[in-house]
């Protein structure tokens, strides 16, 4: 077909990686100016539809002074107490590393306090993992 009825439909693919950006822009431009549009200002946004979370660090990558501030925090301060068992110097790798007789041992010798404790760590593990997936 030619002449005032004819139309010329283009369809252009966008990809949604952030990495992929200047190509998503410049098959857009190419869309617009087969389309016949190609003179019309560009208008740059910044876009704040999403607001990121801040991502959770994982416990084993945790400094010594972060496993402090997380022992006296926990379960309400029920693990203050913890912080004065373990050396200064105590990073989160070594944390997560702890087995479950550990933590009995750190907690007195108390199977069902160090056992709580074992959980409590490991659910934290859990969710800064789960966070970390959703995320991606």
């Amino acid at each position: 077909i030619r002449g005032s009825r004819a139309r010329l439909a283009v369809v252009c693919t966008a990809a949604p990686c952030a990495t992929d950006t200047e190509h998503t822009i410049a098959t857009l431009r190419m869309g617009m100016s087969l389309g016949g549009r190609g003179n019309e200002k560009e208008e740059k946004q910044l876009l704040d539809l999403v607001q990121k979370k801040p991502r959770l660090v994982h416990p084993k990558q945790w400094t010594p002074e972060q496993v402090l501030d997380w022992l006296v925090a926990v379960n309400g301060g029920q693990f203050r107490d913890l912080a004065d068992a373990i050396p200064s110097n105590f990073t989160g790798q070594m944390l997560v590393r702890l087995t479950e007789n550990r933590c009995v041992q750190l907690c007195g010798g108390s199977e069902r306090r160090g056992r709580k404790f074992f959980d409590i760590l490991h659910e934290e593990i859990h969710r800064v993992e789960v966070s970390r997936k959703a995320s991606h």
